[in-house]
């Protein structure tokens, strides 16, 4: 029964919109990683990978800071600890099956394991951005720095993919929007915390005749800001629309490179403005999705943004190797082909069973076999007895419940 409970109190604690917002987020990354393979045939190709890449890093930034908690124990955990492993396995898939010549090293992450690397950093300096001291002024010229450090960053050629310094800076900024944006959210639910409390007492509600009393003017509030909030996903989706035709317009002149965060102007030959306009394009994303994903739960999809670190780290090795093999040489329909293999990794990857095979790899618990705890806290099965039993209890759930539609049909037809 407490078990139970606890479980309805983390169902009612997540954050739904953000999930739902990650599980789009990872789709593009896959996606966009997969255009790599086929983009040079189709300029159409081209202005979608651009597109991608306007909106997809910035906001796992954000989402990032939206999740974040310093915790020298959840860094060394959950961050150092996977880019470690995958900085290791990365390097000898790299020699042994790609045949590259790459050295076992730790200051240069591998490809995709830039992010990672990066978030490990933006975690250690939380300390230094956040705290009671910090009111909203100070906030706002924190951040205020963070964005001009992300445009005078480019101007420096030294900073690039050595300790992938250039996009810890370049990319800083939408994470610490993402932890002010928490602290603004937690203390805007508070402040709403005893409306709400008083709408749920039904005794409370009653007022003069006539009277809505405050039940009715909380539903009235609720729509009004419903109607508010789509209006402002129109119009920023009629800006957003309006960004898209320009980069079409301008495929030839963008260079993927400038949307990477890793290349200075110099070396990339563009200029501080593309920046500081990729920024407002970022930002514009940003609240355009935030207006417009739902926050409610959704099937599959809130369960795929609850699980991406998977995703994430893994579907990298497949990437590379339909690159290796040259798959895409030999199909016609390249973008109904990448957009399907796309879904697959992304819903295989996040498969539950498969990420508790392999949490060992993304997460040191103590012990290089995953523990699942029992009812009354007991450790002890392992993933692989954890995930047979989950199978066969999913499936006995399934004939129970046929047997009950069977059953009650008879009952019916009685």
């Amino acid at each position: 029964m407490k078990q139970n409970q606890s479980t309805e109190v983390k169902a009612a604690e997540r954050n739904y919109r953000m999930d739902n917002l990650k599980c789009l987020l990872i789709f593009a990354v896959v996606f966009g990683h997969m255009l790599e393979l086929f983009m040079g045939k189709n300029d159409s190709f081209k202005v979608i990978y651009l597109v991608i890449y306007s909106f997809h890093m910035p906001l796992f930034a954000f989402i990032s800071g939206v999740f974040a908690r310093f915790s020298p124990e959840k860094i060394r955990n959950h961050l150092i600890y996977p880019y470690v492993v995958f900085q290791i396995l990365y390097l000898l898939f790299a020699n042994s099956v790609l045949e590259k010549e790459a050295e076992v090293q730790f200051t240069t992450p591998y490809w995709l394991l830039w992010y990672l690397f990066a978030s490990i950093a933006w975690n250690l300096l939380l300390p230094l951005v956040q705290g009671s001291g910090f009111t909203w002024k100070k906030k706002a010229a924190v951040l205020s720095a963070a964005f001009l450090a992300c445009i005078l960053i480019g101007f420096d050629n030294k900073a690039g993919y050595y300790l992938s310094f250039s996009r810890i800076v370049e990319f800083f900024p939408y994470f610490l929007l993402g932890v002010y944006y928490r602290e603004w959210s937690d203390r805007k639910k508070a402040a709403e915390q005893p409306v709400r409390q008083c709408v749920r007492q039904p005794d409370r509600l009653a007022g003069a005749e006539g009277d809505a009393g405050p039940g009715g003017v909380f539903l009235e509030e609720r729509i009004r800001k419903a109607a508010a909030r789509a209006l402002l996903a129109v119009c920023l989706g009629v800006l957003l629309c309006a960004l898209i035709c320009v980069i079409a317009e301008n495929v030839d002149e963008i260079k993927y490179a400038w949307l990477y965060g890793s290349v200075s102007y110099e070396t990339g030959h563009y200029s501080w403005r593309f920046r500081l306009l990729s920024i407002g394009a970022a930002l514009l994303w940003l609240v355009f999705f935030l207006t417009a994903i739902p926050m409610r739960k959704l099937p599959l999809l809130s369960h795929i943004g609850a699980n991406t670190m998977p995703v994430y780290l893994l579907h990298g090795f497949l990437i590379k190797l339909m690159s290796k093999t040259r798959l895409f040489n030999e199909i016609e329909n390249d973008l109904f082909t990448g957009l399907l293999i796309s879904a697959f990794l992304v819903v295989f990857l996040s498969w539950r069973p498969l990420v508790r095979l392999l949490s060992p790899l993304m997460r040191w618990e103590g012990s290089l076999l995953p523990v699942r705890k029992d009812v009354g806290g007991n450790s002890g099965k392992s993933a692989f007895r954890g995930i047979v039993e989950e199978i066969f209890h999913s499936r006995s759930e399934r004939r129970n419940g046929m047997k009950r539609g069977t059953v009650g049909r008879k009952m019916n037809l009685r």
